[in-house]
């Protein structure tokens, strides 16, 4: 399907891995033969059930692995049996997967622990972090054994195992998460590559995605979490019921075991639902959408940042993908922009300054995609004022505006602001000019701030978006007081370049952020002159004279000096 998981397709399942180094002391003493049948009983005897594995030593699990790992490696080791070998295949697979998977059993715990909100349960916290360190020790030699046995049954055509087995290597190829690494990622990568190119009569890609993946494994896993806006089939609901999600009252969050598995105890369910949405085309996510919905809506809605993160990264990855009439036609793009609007206002105090800025790039990313497929209808005058703009003018006053009000003394909070302007005032476009009385001034006032030079980053992101309001929006800043409080921005920010401010006495910042400023202020000034010139002013005549009084002006405003008088007549 031309998608990013196929490049990995080349990866050789013949490359040696590290893992052969730790098990070669085993193939260096002399091990007996055994048949793929009696390896299992071996590894029933060793490795149990998933439920047993849970109590076992982490390093007696690896060993286990490894000897295991050793015997598959020697192929003169295993012989050959008459019958069917698949159901042994399966069989061996499944228990390695129940070994390496990063699921967490709750029959341990108490019965009523399913009920307790995460927070409190200290049980669970602790089971999760010792599932995490038991993955990232067994995960390696495990993917080796059924990397192993993969080649073991290859010239058969055997499947490698049972839909537990490809969604357990779908949670490994993600490798940004804690239980998988770079070397188990490109393992499990491939193994799903050689699965579907060794089954594809009976496993397609597509079929994966929509009955596996989506229909019988991510469905009954999120239902009892999704949001009331949205039906079990996937579409908005008409009527939403606002008691759905309910279970432990209005002032304590439903955030346990019992209606988030796939947070708690089935921890794959992310990977394999970002999979699902990078791997399916165009065609598929127009098919299966409304299998996609509730688990989108679920993940941008979570009280974790890390999951609302995934959640609104997989979502525009959603958007790239799903047809503009679907969005329309169905409700999904208001049900989208009201499930993430939210998000722009996780601002520091209350959000750590890092956790915002993890959540509003993804969030504004998601939000102007919507707007990109939203229609641009056009007035009797000529303006745009369409779904388009509606959603474009609410990002600005409701977002943008609303979060340098409460965190403009947050300069990284800022940067992203200023960064989102000049790419939402892009797709504006002239519409964006009623926006100017509260452009103009935020932008000044970052720029004209003394300090700003010592955040060179985030001066750099204001000036950029004052390109934009020029570029945008420049039929109203001829005669209009904007002109004259963009000169003065553009003055005070030059001066207050160290380079240029000989009262300065701190460390200026790195030269070559500096020298980009000063030619982003430099492409400022001269648009603001052939802005003005469309208005019949001459930039001259309202700089020249602080020119003459300011020299150092002059690198600003090149060729806008006032003109030499006339040598007197002798």
């Amino acid at each position: 399907m031309g998608t990013k998981f196929n490049s990995d397709a080349d990866v050789d399942l013949d490359k040696p891995t590290i893992i052969e180094e730790e098990c070669s002391e085993f193939i260096q003493h002399e091990l007996p033969s055994y048949t793929l049948k009696e390896l299992l009983s071996i590894a029933e005897r060793t490795l149990g059930t998933a439920e047993s594995t849970e109590s076992q030593e982490t390093t007696k699990v690896r060993h286990s692995l490894l000897q295991i790992l050793a015997y598959l490696r020697c192929g003169e080791r295993i012989r050959e049996e008459s019958g069917d070998q698949s159901s042994v295949v399966l069989a061996l697979a499944s228990i390695i997967e129940r070994v390496i998977a990063p699921r967490v059993s709750l029959k341990p715990f108490k019965e009523g622990n399913a009920e307790l909100p995460a927070a409190f349960d200290d049980d669970l916290k602790k089971a999760l972090k010792q599932r995490l360190e038991h993955c990232q020790a067994v995960s390696g030699p495990g993917l080796a054994v059924l990397e192993a046995l993969a080649k073991h049954v290859n010239a058969n055509g055997v499947p490698l195992g049972d839909d537990d087995v490809l969604l357990t290597l779908l949670a490994f190829t993600d490798e940004s998460q804690e239980w998988t690494s770079p070397d188990t990622a490109t393992t499990a990568r491939a193994l799903l590559v050689h699965q579907f190119d060794i089954n594809h009569n009976s496993l397609t890609k597509e079929r994966f995605i929509g009955e596996t993946v989506l229909r019988q494994y991510l469905r009954p896993l999120f239902s009892k979490s999704k949001p009331p806006s949205v039906t079990a089939s996937g579409r908005k609901a008409e009527y939403p019921d606002t008691d759905s999600r309910g279970g432990h009252g209005s002032n304590i969050p439903d955030d346990s075991p019992r209606t988030k598995p796939w947070k708690y105890t089935d921890l794959r369910a992310i990977t394999a639902a970002a999979w699902a949405v990078s791997e399916a085309d165009d065609q598929l996510v127009a098919k299966l959408w409304p299998l996609f919905t509730p688990v989108l809506l679920t993940l941008v809605d979570d009280s974790s940042t890390p999951v609302r993160r995934l959640g609104l990264l997989i979502l525009a990855d959603f958007l790239t993908k799903i047809p503009n009439h679907i969005l329309h036609n169905n409700g999904l793009g208001k049900l989208f922009e009201d499930a993430v609007f939210p998000t722009l206002a996780y601002l520091p105090s209350l959000t750590p300054t890092d956790e915002s800025i993890q959540l509003l790039v993804p969030a504004y990313t998601v939000l102007l995609r919507l707007a990109d497929k939203q229609p641009a209808t056009t007035s009797h005058d000529g303006v745009r004022n369409g779904p388009k703009n509606r959603l474009l003018d609410k990002m600005l006053r409701e977002g943008v505006f609303m979060a340098y009000f409460h965190a403009k003394e947050y300069i990284s909070i800022v940067e992203v602001l200023c960064q989102q302007t000049a790419l939402i005032l892009n797709q504006m476009g002239i519409h964006a000019v009623k926006h100017l009385k509260d452009l103009i001034p935020m932008l000044s006032a970052i720029m004209a701030d003394p300090f700003a030079p010592m955040g060179p980053a985030t001066l750099l992101a204001a000036i950029q978006a004052l390109q934009a309001v020029l570029a945008n929006c420049w039929p109203r800043i001829p005669a209009s007081p904007w002109q004259d409080e963009i000169i003065n921005a553009l003055v005070l920010c030059w001066l207050h370049l160290p380079s240029h401010d000989s009262e300065k006495n701190s460390a200026p910042p790195a030269a070559t952020s500096q020298s980009l400023i000063e030619q982003e202020l430099l492409t400022c000034s001269k648009m603001l002159a052939a802005v003005l010139k469309t208005g019949n002013i001459d930039l001259a005549e309202h700089v020249a004279p602080v020119i003459e009084k300011e020299p150092a002006l002059a690198g600003l405003f090149p060729g806008q000096e006032s003109p030499s008088p006339p040598p007197s007549a002798v």
